[in-house]
């Protein structure tokens, strides 16, 4: 029996008619034809996230991101107007890898007055103009105006910093739509305590996607994270979504959570004991310093306290 209330249709898969519900072909997650479209038609004409203001706290400020699926590298600086702008990665004189540290396939983050070609020292300001050039009388008819380096379309939301590889993309509010801006008001910048990781992925990014949001897979892949998870009447319950949602290229799940400070070590995963949070939220709550969250923090109401939303761009199944 459903804990929560469902659409008038009777299931979420049926208030999305337009999604069918046969099997579903994954021939364009395994094709390597398919994939290389998906470079052209998605991650060079979509607003990437790349990073948060934060990372770029000070003028002279920047951080570099590898777009291994666009076959780019590009570098975000805070410029001495305070602008943040990013630029390709890539020296204009022989097209060598421009910022980077010790490795030139790793990213890495810093503050400097301007940018350096370790090959042969050509140097740009952090609004990307060219205003060195070793032994420039050397050169034929140089004007250095000419080889600045090459811009990227850089814009950012809340606090989020977007890069598009595209010539003429549409405004960046409007490639978000109404699922994420209506979020506009939430905190993002008071959340000082963080935890990251990393891991490199062996699988099409759509595959990743829809396993990020779907929970079907919770009650057995996880099972064995906490003793309580692997109780039998735990696995048989399953998992119920609250709310699903689908707006253009952007889709979200919300999910239920609860209070883990007041529950006991043995129902919780190792990494909300050693964070001391969850899809709940942190056990401590923080002073964000506002008596009201947006609506769309939590887009479908339930009596337990907190919840999950997770908002994805990318395709769309009824799995």
């Amino acid at each position: 029996m459903a804990r929560f209330e469902k659409p008038p249709e009777g299931s979420w898969t049926a208030h999305y008619p337009e999604l069918g519900t046969g099997p579903i072909s994954y021939e364009d997650s395994i094709s390597p034809e398919f994939f290389e479209l998906e470079r052209e038609a998605i991650f060079k004409r979509s607003w990437l996230n790349v990073g948060r203001v934060e990372q770029l706290p000070r003028r002279g400020s920047y951080f570099t991101k590898e777009l291994a699926v666009a076959r780019t590298s590009v570098v975000v600086v805070r410029g001495m107007d305070d602008r943040i702008r990013a630029f390709h990665n890539i020296c204009r004189h022989r097209g060598n890898k421009l910022v980077w540290t010790d490795f030139p396939r790793e990213e890495t983050s810093g503050t400097c007055r301007q940018f350096v070609c370790k090959y042969h020292g050509w140097k740009y300001e952090l609004d990307g103009g060219c205003s060195y050039v070793q032994q420039e009388d050397e050169f034929f008819g140089l004007d250095k105006a000419d080889y600045g380096l090459v811009p990227v379309h850089c814009d950012v939301w809340s606090g989020f910093v977007f890069v598009h590889l595209g010539d003429d993309p549409e405004p960046l509010r409007e490639f978000l739509g109404p699922m994420i801006t209506a979020i506009e008001g939430y905190p993002f910048d008071r959340m000082t305590e963080r935890f990251a990781y990393r891991a490199e992925v062996g699988a099409n990014w759509k595959l990743f996607l829809d396993a990020f949001q779907e929970f079907y897979h919770a009650p057995v892949l996880h099972a064995r994270q906490s003793p309580f998870a692997a109780r039998p009447e735990v696995q048989a319950a399953g998992f119920e979504g609250l709310h699903y949602e689908i707006d253009g290229p952007h889709r979200m799940i919300t999910t239920y959570g609860g209070q883990g400070w007041r529950l006991p070590p043995e129902m919780l995963k190792p990494m909300e004991i050693v964070t001391r949070s969850g899809l709940f939220g942190p056990w401590d709550p923080p002073d964000l310093g506002v008596d009201s969250l947006p609506v769309r923090c939590q887009p479908r109401r339930t009596s337990r306290r907190g919840g999950s939303t997770r908002s994805r761009s990318g395709r769309t199944s009824s799995s």
